[in-house]
C-alpha cells in the first residue's frame, strides 16, 4: 500500500512538472527584415508572452520561411503544430473560401471601415469556421500595408498591366484580382520573390512598402505604381487543437497580448510607409502616384465572382458589416 501511495505521488509530482515545464512555440513569418513593423511587433509580443507566462510559453523566432511557406505552415497548424504563424487572410481563404474576401481588392475604402468589420458578427461567424477547421487567431486585425506594384516601368491604368507576368501570394483572391487586370498572376513564396525578378521569372510584383524596402527589390525594380489595390491585413494564427490544450490562464496572455500586437502593428504600419517611401526613392526608385485608382476598383471588381466556394451574399454582408 505504501509503494501504491509513492507511486501515486510521483506520477502526480510528475503531472504537476509538466504542466508547469516551459512550451516552445515557433513562432513564424515570411519576412526577413528585423526592422520591418511586423516583425519587431512579433519580438515585443514574444517577450511580453514569455514574461506575462512566467517563462511556461517561448516563443522564439523563424523568420525568412524558415519552417516553409505560409501555405505549408497554415497546414501544419491545421494538424495541430505547436506554431504561431503570421499569415493573412488570402492565405487562410484556402480553409474558409469567404475568408477571402477580407483580401480582396479595394475592399475598404478606409481603416474605420476594416475595424467595424473586425468588430462584426460576420467576422466571429467567419473566424469561427477557421477555428473549427483547426485554425485559431490569436491576433486578427494587424494591418500589414497598403499594397503597390513594383515593376521596370509606371503602371498608372489597368491597360499598363496587360499581358505582365506577376508575382502574388498564392490565395485565390489574388490571383483572380490580378486576372481581372488582364495581368499574368503566378504565386510563388515571398523568399523566392527577389530571385523570380532577378532572372526575370515575373516581370514584376506587388507588396506594401515596408515589404518591397525590407527585402530590397529595389535592386532588380526601379519602379513603384502606387495602386494601392489591397489594404492587407496581417493575422498571429495558431493550431486549434494547440490553443485549447492551454491552461485559460495562458490562453488569456495570447489573446490579450494579440489584441496589443494587432494595434501596434497597424501604429508602426501607418508611421513607416513614408520613412520606406523615402528609402525606395533613396535607391532610386521612381514612386509614381497619379494612378488611375478608380479604374483599377472598377476593373478588379469581377474577382470577387470568380472565387470558388463563396458563401451566395457574403459580399454583401461583409460590406454591409462595414456600412454599420
Amino acid at each position: 500500500m505504501k509503494i501504491r501511495h509513492l507511486a501515486l505521488a510521483a506520477v502526480l509530482c510528475l503531472g504537476a512538472f509538466g504542466s508547469a515545464a516551459a512550451q516552445t512555440v515557433r513562432f513564424a513569418t515570411s519576412q526577413v527584415n528585423p526592422n520591418e513593423p511586423v516583425v519587431k511587433t512579433m519580438k515585443a509580443f514574444a517577450q511580453r508572452v514569455e514574461e506575462r507566462s512566467g517563462g511556461k510559453l517561448k516563443l522564439p523566432l523563424f523568420t525568412g520561411d524558415q519552417l516553409g511557406a505560409q501555405k505549408k505552415v497554415n497546414e501544419m497548424l491545421k494538424s495541430g503544430a505547436r506554431i504561431v504563424n503570421v499569415t493573412d487572410y488570402g492565405q487562410l481563404s484556402q480553409f474558409v473560401p469567404d475568408l477571402g474576401i477580407l483580401a480582396g481588392p479595394y475592399m475598404y475604402s478606409n481603416l474605420d471601415e476594416a475595424n467595424r468589420l473586425f468588430a462584426s458578427d460576420v467576422f466571429a461567424e467567419l473566424s469561427g469556421k477557421l477555428e473549427a477547421q483547426g485554425i485559431k487567431l490569436i491576433m486578427a486585425d494587424g494591418l500589414f500595408g497598403y499594397r503597390h506594384v513594383i515593376a521596370n516601368k509606371a503602371v498608372r491604368k489597368p491597360a499598363d498591366m496587360q499581358g505582365m507576368t506577376i508575382r502574388v501570394p498564392p490565395s485565390p483572391i489574388m490571383l483572380e484580382t490580378f486576372t481581372a487586370l488582364d495581368a499574368r498572376p503566378t504565386d510563388l513564396p515571398w523568399s523566392e520573390v527577389y530571385n523570380a525578378l532577378q532572372t526575370g521569372v515575373v516581370d514584376a510584383a506587388e507588396a506594401n512598402f515596408g515589404s518591397l524596402a525590407g527585402s530590397k527589390l529595389y535592386e532588380v525594380r526601379k519602379v513603384v505604381s502606387m495602386t494601392s489595390h489591397q489594404i492587407m491585413f496581417a493575422a498571429f494564427a495558431t493550431s486549434t487543437q494547440f490553443f485549447n490544450s492551454l491552461s485559460p490562464d495562458l490562453q488569456t496572455i495570447l489573446l490579450e497580448e494579440g489584441k496589443r500586437a494587432g494595434q501596434e502593428l497597424t501604429k508602426a504600419t501607418l508611421e513607416s510607409d513614408a520613412a520606406y517611401a523615402e528609402e525606395l526613392k533613396r535607391h532610386g526608385v521612381e514612386i509614381v502616384t497619379d494612378v488611375d485608382v478608380k479604374a483599377f476598383s472598377e476593373k478588379a471588381r469581377s474577382a470577387y465572382g470568380n472565387i470558388k466556394g463563396l458563401t451566395p451574399g457574403m459580399v454583401d454582408r461583409v460590406r454591409a458589416a462595414m456600412d454599420n
